[in-house]
């Protein structure tokens, strides 16, 4: 009744301000949004106890998992683009991602944080580097659109040991979504093809050398003392971490609210009505949770009943390709200083989506993947510190990680430099 009684209450506001002054026909986005902000309010002040549990549950996720994760890539990457490292690094794999994904070198390093690490990694990078002017618009969009995906500790960690209990069917996930993302980043390609390309052409006899001198020139651009660009990429994380922590809670409180309205039950109805189909409660749940935060879209995908474990799995692995409107938000405040169009970006989650769940479904078919309901006990050892972490485990993990990604780059990039001064 209460979701009822606040529906009617948005049409009669709508319909007096409307009736009122035709003015406001212009504004009718910046009212909407009005009215559903006192909504809202309207809500917390009816269900205390609930909003209250939701945004504990949000601050949780955020401390626990998402602060530990994030921090020490955040940090890291700061010093790096800083110090001119990550030029350095671009220059040398640029042969190989230049001609694939028509973007800068620098799209190596993004990308390689962000599939460590997870979202919104590869949203915060390329926005860096779009505002200090290192890439072009075209090629912000173009990376942001595949350089934007979910980390490996929570497709393995949370979705298939924590939430499936089959922890053979993580690796097969995350293959898919990484897939896709490459899929995305080798469609974006053509996404303005006609641009010119940004960077400096560097020649291939002595592209170590030339490597080491946009290194150079790049720290010297910067300006800042060692001591400065530690304290700003201390504070810039911080800052940002805490914005992301921020959205966390709002989305873990509109999904409540939205959960106490009751209008997956509406939806369920409509969609039963419009597509006269056998479709399950269950199901709309699922899509409409995941639609909105991929955390619980995961969980609630997992739990289906009568459904396929094929089934169960593709849904999943859409959701965390999708990402949610919760992800969603937080990188378009993490762009929002840039001229990168959000809509382009949400365009290309929803086409990553897509190819990811075609992965999935086919590897699938043909591994035949089930669900295992029971622990092999060789993995449960191996992933007990996953299972059973703490915040320093997981913060001391993730700089290892970072520190391992980064070596093999470095590793990566001067092999390719070798070949290619080998060949010249």
């Amino acid at each position: 009744m209460i979701s009822v009684f606040i529906f009617l209450i948005i049409v009669i506001f709508a319909f007096i301000l409307l009736k009122q002054n035709k003015i406001i026909l212009k504004n009718l986005k910046y009212i909407l949004m009005m009215i559903i902000i006192t909504c809202m309010v309207f809500l917390i002040v009816l269900y205390p106890k609930e909003i209250i549990e939701a945004t504990q549950n949000g601050l949780n996720v955020w401390f626990n998992s998402v602060l530990p994760s994030l921090l020490p890539f955040f940090i890291g990457s700061e010093l790096l683009v800083g110090l001119g490292i990550v030029k350095f690094l671009g220059i040398l794999i640029e042969p190989i991602i230049k001609p694939v994904f028509k973007v800068p070198g620098e799209a190596s390093f993004v990308f390689a944080m962000s599939i460590t690490s997870g979202y919104p990694m590869g949203a915060k990078l390329t926005s860096y580097l779009r505002k200090n002017k290192s890439i072009s618009k075209v090629e912000a969009q173009r990376m942001i659109a595949f350089c934007s995906t979910s980390g490996p500790l929570f497709i393995i960690g949370a979705v298939a040991i924590g939430m499936f209990s089959s922890p053979k069917i993580g690796p097969y996930i995350a293959l898919s979504h990484y897939l896709g993302a490459l899929t995305i980043g080798i469609l974006f390609r053509f996404y303005k093809s006609n641009e010119t390309y940004s960077s400096k052409k560097n020649g291939k006899k002595n592209i170590l050398r030339n490597a080491f001198n946009e290194m150079i020139y790049a720290r010297q651009k910067d300006g800042r003392s060692f001591g400065k660009l530690l304290s700003d990429s201390v504070n810039e994380s911080i800052s940002t971490l805490i914005l992301i922590g921020g959205l966390i809670v709002v989305f873990s409180v509109i999904n409540c609210e939205l959960s106490l309205i009751g209008l997956t039950d509406y939806i369920y109805k409509i969609t039963k009505n419009i597509f006269n189909t056998n479709i399950t409660k269950n199901l709309i749940e699922t899509i409409f949770a995941g639609f909105i935060e991929i955390t619980m879209g995961c969980k609630l995908a997992s739990q289906l009943v009568n459904f396929t474990p094929i089934v169960k799995i593709v849904l999943a692995t859409m959701i965390i390709s999708w990402s949610g409107l919760s992800i969603h938000a937080q990188v378009a405040s993490l762009i929002n200083e840039t001229d990168i169009d959000i809509k382009i970006y949400i365009f290309s989650k929803f086409l990553h989506s897509i190819f990811s769940g075609m992965y999935i479904y086919i590897i699938a078919k043909i591994f035949k993947l089930t669900l295992a309901y029971t622990y092999k006990e060789t993995f449960l050892q191996e992933f007990q510190g996953i299972k059973n972490y703490c915040w320093f485990n997981t913060f001391f993990f993730s700089t290892k990680l970072f520190l391992t990604i980064l070596c093999t780059l470095a590793c990566i990039g001067i092999f390719f430099s070798l070949i290619n001064k080998n060949n010249n």
